[in-house]
């Protein structure tokens, strides 16, 4: 496997993130009948209430066994009481419970209960981290070769954690057989149908209905920002490239806007808050939603990006904000622009780039259709089956509840 140095380190750390877990001890246990209590050994101190451990046993009573879905209703017992703690082995906590005439008995490991730790140091680590790029990234791509993405856990979650990470990833060695990007999104889960279908072509049409079937160059953009919810990730696979020009663009959506919430606040904060339609119409459909350019969560990080000019309708915002929003536009478009933030591929038969199309933007140069032949193929996939994928491949070799 072919993986960059910050792929590889990224993947290192989530691959390692059950090892650091379980290898954690338990210094010392305690309860006061409403909590359990841990320090562990590298001074960490954790709380767990009871009832949240009562609601989270694991044992057949309590979960189906091939279900794996919680049974236990909390609602229809007395609140429990910690009468007891034991700790039976060094990896494993028993812990009993008097809920009023009832007794139970539920069972915890302790690398489990460390990687559901309540605390606050413990809720900062587990907070999704982004490394924010720019033009310095060229050269540096995180990317993985086809053989061990498609056969091994290890090339598996390196793709997935670059995605997570960076937002991008380059997968080399891919056949160049029609419709293998498919098997390629497969591997993780099914693709995310849309109106271009479950994949699609990128080639010089004669008769687009977009602009990415022509020869033009591409500012750049996300896809489909038209959607309520646009597609999380999107795959281009290179079948041919052998015209002059067509090269990709991309630029981290994530660091393009941070940088303007430092320079322009009040235009990050036109952006964010005030409502823009998009609209993508041909002879089979007419879809369209309303939603921010800049996508913020509850602590105001940002969650996702929409820019796209050609699906941008028009402005229907008060009379007052409609110059102010021309201007905030203009700045995001302005760095978006800056080649200080581009990262620049002439995409090869055989390679096949994905991105997190909420965050990464991405474009490309004009080329000469009569130069020779250009022909991507295209899907797009959720981000759920991505975390999925992941966990999968993490619960064959994490440490369970007990």
């Amino acid at each position: 496997m072919n993986t960059a140095p910050a792929a590889q380190h990224q993947s290192s750390l989530m691959a390692d993130r059950a090892t650091a877990a379980a290898s954690h001890g338990v210094r010392q246990v305690a309860h006061d009948g409403q909590a359990l209590k841990l320090h562990w050994d590298d001074g960490r101190a954790s709380r767990f209430e009871g009832m949240w451990l009562r609601d989270n046993c694991d044992c057949p009573s309590c979960r189906h066994p091939q279900a794996m879905e919680r049974i236990y209703m909390f609602i229809d017992h007395e609140p429990p009481r910690i009468t007891q703690v034991a700790q039976t082995t060094p990896d494993v906590l028993e812990v009993h419970f008097s809920q009023g005439s009832e007794q139970h008995v539920s069972r915890f490991g302790t690398a489990w209960l460390r990687q559901h730790c309540h605390s606050s140091a413990a809720r900062n680590e587990a907070k999704a981290t982004h490394t924010l790029w720019d033009a310095g990234l060229n050269g540096s791509v995180p990317t993985v070769d086809f053989g061990a993405y498609m056969n091994t856990e290890e090339g598996l979650c390196a793709w997935i954690t670059a995605i997570r990470s960076h937002g991008i990833v380059l997968l080399q060695g891919v056949p160049q057989e029609a419709g293998k990007l498919l098997d390629v999104a497969r591997r993780i889960g099914p693709v995310r149908h849309t109106n271009f279908g479950d994949h699609y072509d990128v080639i010089s049409m004669p008769n687009p209905n977009a602009v990415a079937y022509t020869a033009l160059g591409l500012e750049l953009h996300n896809d489909l920002v038209n959607w309520r919810f646009p597609p999380d990730v999107q795959m281009l696979s290179c079948l041919k490239s052998s015209v002059t020009g067509g090269e990709s663009l991309f630029a981290d959506g994530f660091r393009v806007a941070e940088d303007l919430r430092a320079r322009n606040p009040k235009a990050f904060a036109l952006l964010s808050q005030q409502l823009v339609e998009f609209r993508f119409h041909d002879a089979n459909c007419d879809i369209r939603s309303t939603a921010p350019m800049l996508a913020l969560g509850s602590g105001g990080q940002l969650t996702r990006v929409r820019f796209n000019n050609w699906l941008r309708s028009s402005l229907q915002v008060s009379e007052d904000l409609v110059a102010p929003m021309y201007e905030a536009i203009a700045a995001l478009w302005a760095l978006l622009r800056d080649t200080r933030y581009h990262l620049n591929l002439k995409l090869r038969p055989g390679e096949l780039i994905a991105y997190d199309n909420n965050r990464i933007l991405h474009g490309r140069k004009s080329f000469d259709p009569n130069s020779g032949e250009r022909h991507l193929q295209g899907c797009y996939m959720n981000m759920e089956d991505l975390d999925s994928a992941m966990r999968m491949s993490e619960r064959r070799t994490a440490p369970s509840r007990v």
